[in-house]
Order: C-alpha cells, then structure tokens, then sequence
C-alpha cells in the first residue's frame, strides 16, 4: 500500500473534520514532494464529489428543524455535525482510494481467469480491460472494455460492486456475468442474487436472481428475461441468442478474433441475427451469415469487411 496516500488520506479526514484550512504541518507535508500534493488533491476530489455533497447536505436539512433563538453555537455545532456526518460517509471511500488497483488485460482472442486479493475469480474475454480494488470495507471493479465472468467471494461486511459508465452490479458472493458493448451493460446471473442500476445518481434498480438477464442503457434498465445459466457461453466458445443486431455478434467476435471484423454500412449493421454461434469460427461464420443474409465479405488491409 502506498505510504504517501495513506498520508494523503489523512490529511484528507484532518481537513474534513473541522473548517479551519490553515495548518504549517500540512502545508510543509505538500510542499516536501510533488507526489504528496497530487495524492491530496486526488483524494480530496473525491471527498468533495458533488453527489456526496448534495445528499449530505439534504440530509441535514431534512433531520435539522430551525428554531427561533438558536445562538451561535447551535449553528456551529450543526456544521460540525454535517462535517461528521460526511466524514463518515467518505471514510470507506478514502480508504479504497489508498489501495492499489490491479490492473487485468487480454488480447483479441485470449481468455484469462485471475484471483483477486479476496478469493474472487474473475475469467476475461478477449479485448477486455479490469481493474479491482479490495480494501477493507469495500471492495470495487471497474470493466473498463469487454466482458468477463464473476465469481465473487461471500464477504457480508464488503459489498463488491462492479462500476462502468452505462450502469453498476453490486453484490456480496454469487457468479455472473457482465458484458460492455453497444453502449449497454448487461447482467446475467448465474448463482445468486445480483442488484443491477444504470448511470446516473438517482435511478431505479432492479435485483436479479440465477437464470434472469438485464441490461442498463442510457439511464434506463431493461426488463430481465430467463436465460439457461447451464447452457454453453463465450466461456466454451459459443454464444447462442433468439436476435442480436449483426454490429452486435461482430463486436462480440472481435473479442474472439484476432482478425478484425469491420462493417462499412450502418444499415447493415442494424440487421438482425439469430441463431448458435461459434465464437472462435469468426471468418467461416460471418462468409455463412453472408450467405444467408445476402452481403459481402472481403478482405482488406488484414481485416474481414462486410459490406452490402
């Protein structure tokens, strides 16, 4: 764990809890090394989100009832009251903020399994990106590109949520599975019980159970549908679906394949495919869907193009 951010985190709580900013210490402390200036102000951001300020904030109003005579130390003990209050709240956060992500990464066409610092297991697609941190209140992921299979350690005191911009699942032990791509995130649960919620600060949430898929998308959350969790996956090389836009299977296989696949017609892209495919076949499945759908395919400068 990095000395200099837990320092900085510190300083952070210190600076949280009371109103007065001026303090020789810390000034000293920041100006001994750039690295411990940058730590602060990274982990001040945070504290000062927008979101966590605003709830704080109403939550205050909403428990304080003015009253007339209230002196001058009343109000001040309000304000510390609110500085406690937030503290609390952000406590956790600062503190996975001093944990060092791990950093998870495949190539086109790789499938990797990587253990987390907690006993979780996580198998990536190919094309997929994943950072984790495991602290000890709360533990996060972020997918950054890809999908990947999750099989979470029970842990009832640390919630693992896994975070993308479309949306986030949060859980305490299960496995599932979670896929980026066309601007979505989908949730398909395998063992469990996992709690989906889509972008945004106040949205509602959907809580998915074994066999039951979802996916958020632009603020907004799907209406789960049944899937057979025993049924063969990306895992064993298959995807199998009742229709998926042809952009959709050519995003999936690019995952798969080393060989780009490129569609040079967005209406072409907007078909729809149905059917059990092999994900690691991607030349011969796509000169089949060619055959079937009525467009072409070429190649071009190391790349498969389909084109009408």
């Amino acid at each position: 764990m990095n000395r200099t951010r837990q320092k900085a985190a510190m300083w952070v709580a210190r600076r949280l809890d009371r109103e007065d900013g001026d303090d020789q210490d810390f000034d000293a402390w920041r100006a001994a090394d750039p690295a411990n200036g940058a730590a602060f102000d990274r982990l001040w951001a945070t504290a000062q989100d927008a979101a966590l300020t605003e709830a704080m904030a109403l939550n205050v109003q909403r428990r304080s009832v003015r009253r007339p005579g209230w002196t001058t130390i009343a109000t001040l003990a309000g304000g510390l009251t609110a500085c406690a209050v937030v503290l609390a709240v952000a406590w956790p956060q600062l503190q996975l903020m001093v944990v060092d992500p791990a950093r998870f990464e495949t190539a086109p066409g790789e499938i990797r399994t990587v253990a987390l610092a907690d006993g979780s297991r996580v198998t990536l697609d190919g094309a997929t990106r994943l950072e984790a941190r495991i602290g000890a209140h709360r533990r996060e992921a972020r997918l950054v590109t890809g999908e990947a299979f999750f099989d979470i350690a029970h842990d009832a005191a640390r919630p693992f949520t896994i975070s993308a911009p479309e949306g986030s699942a949060r859980v305490l032990g299960t496995a599932f599975d979670l896929e980026r791509g066309d601007g979505r995130l989908e949730l398909s649960v395998h063992r469990g019980k996992v709690r989906l919620a889509p972008g945004g600060l106040i949205r509602r949430t959907t809580d998915l159970t074994a066999g039951q898929r979802a996916f958020a998308k632009d603020g907004r959350l799907s209406r789960p549908r049944a899937f057979d969790p025993s049924a063969d996956d990306w895992r064993s090389g298959w995807l199998e679906t009742d229709g998926v836009t042809l952009a959709r299977l050519v995003e999936r296989l690019n995952r798969a394949s080393k060989t780009p696949i490129v569609i040079d017609d967005a209406a072409l892209g907007r078909r729809r495919v149905a059917g059990r495919f092999r994900l690691d076949e991607s030349e011969a499945l796509v000169r089949n869907l060619a055959l079937v759908h009525g467009f072409q395919v070429r190649k071009q400068a190391g790349s498969l193009v389909l084109s009408r």
